[in-house]
């Protein structure tokens, strides 16, 4: 059986020396420059002569870098970086936004009064939701879909990506709606800023069960966390140790 495969197409040949990207290959900076380990100073209860950092101990000095469910998390799906420099200029409850390149700067509102009116907005951010026209599609095979949400941990305090799912099997426009702080303000948002977060997934792919824990989830439990009592290889062991079923 073939390996299931996203496509990203476009027909804007130039933009194809700024595609979109694995997550792995477009951490957020502050990631990339985080230690993986800190220094601990000495304490007398446990550990006397404090704890360099180069020793990189799990479950004692390392910092998220090393973290198994945020370096995941960022490495997981694909990032597709703003195809245009923009200029966003917000004005009280008016907003505007302009692109540099007018091939790939079409953008578009979206008013909560006629499209979202009974929906609660975060507090703080102009009702109405500046929508950017994506040159970039999206395909994947039949039964797979995409969720579409900001960058994680990228923290863009001036504007939110409004999340979504797309069945792209059938539909592969991505369209990027956004709503931005209420705040008078020209925003610069330059061309390779990553700009959303794709998680392809395939629908309807587990069922659904609500149980009571057994013996086996015990031992697997019990194991596990023996394999996490480690300093050295602890992500690896408990990979090993998930893999297997105890009876």
């Amino acid at each position: 059986m073939s390996q299931p495969k996203i496509e990203f197409f476009t027909e804007v040949e130039p933009l194809l020396r700024y595609p979109p990207v694995r997550a792995a290959k477009a951490m957020p900076d502050w990631f990339r420059r985080m230690e993986p380990a800190i220094e601990l100073p000495p304490s007398a209860s446990e550990w006397p002569f404090g704890v360099s950092k180069d020793l990189r101990l799990s479950n004692v000095n390392a910092t998220i870098k090393r973290c198994p469910g945020v370096l995941s998390f960022l490495a997981e799906g694909y990032i597709v970086p703003l195809w245009t420099d923009y200029i966003v200029q917000v004005r009280g409850e008016t907003i505007y936004a302009h692109g540099a390149n007018p091939k790939l700067a079409r953008v578009g509102t979206h008013s909560k009064k006629h499209q979202y009116a009974d929906m609660p907005l975060p507090e703080g951010y102009v009702t109405d939701a500046v929508k950017f026209i994506n040159p970039w599609k999206v395909r994947t095979p039949p039964g797979w879909s995409v969720l579409v949400s900001a960058p994680f941990y990228q923290f863009d305090d001036r504007f939110l990506v409004v999340p979504g799912v797309i069945d792209a099997d059938v539909y592969h426009h991505m369209h990027v709606n956004t709503l931005f702080r209420r705040v008078n303000a020209d925003h610069k948002l330059p061309m390779g800023m990553p700009f959303i977060h794709l998680l392809p997934f395939q629908r309807g792919a587990l069922e659904h069960e609500v149980r009571l824990a057994t013996e086996a989830d015990r031992k697997r439990l019990e194991q596990l966390d023996f394999e996490g009592q480690r300093f050295f290889g602890k992500n690896q062991a408990i990979r090993a140790g998930g893999n297997d079923d105890p009876e």
